[in-house]
């Protein structure tokens, strides 16, 4: 890949990539759980940089974006994802990476929780 300044250069592409990432992220429900969301140009304006805190480790949140079905789910909400290519951060509660319409995107999490605790205590509250 060319060493392009998105944000610069195309900046409509640029934006078009976080709306559909936020879009997905919705529309999958992959940070549910989650809190305090924020998101903001990284590198320069080579990348974006999306924060959340509680919730889903970032990779879990990277599988439900590129359709993966989460375990006890049997409606298909790929439909709707992303779709990109994820690269492992160093561990599973520190960065999952994707790329989107060649614009990388970093998911990080801040005291990750897991899906499973996440949706464990969305229930309780509910309930």
């Amino acid at each position: 890949m060319t060493d392009v300044h998105y944000l610069r250069e195309n900046p409509a592409r640029y934006y078009e990539v976080l709306g559909r990432v936020m879009s997905a992220l919705r529309e999958t429900g992959a940070l549910n759980g989650a809190s305090h969301l924020d998101w903001w140009p990284g590198n320069g304006g080579r990348t974006w940089e999306i924060e959340w805190q509680g919730g889903p480790f970032p990779a879990e949140a990277a599988a439900r974006l590129l359709g993966a079905p989460e375990p006890g789910v049997g409606d298909d909400q790929g439909d709707h994802a992303v779709r990109g290519l994820i690269l492992p951060g160093r561990g599973e509660n520190e960065r999952a990476h994707l790329v989107v319409l060649d614009v990388p995107v970093n998911l990080r999490a801040i005291d990750p929780i897991g899906t499973s605790q996440a949706w464990a205590t969305l229930t309780l509250t509910e309930g």
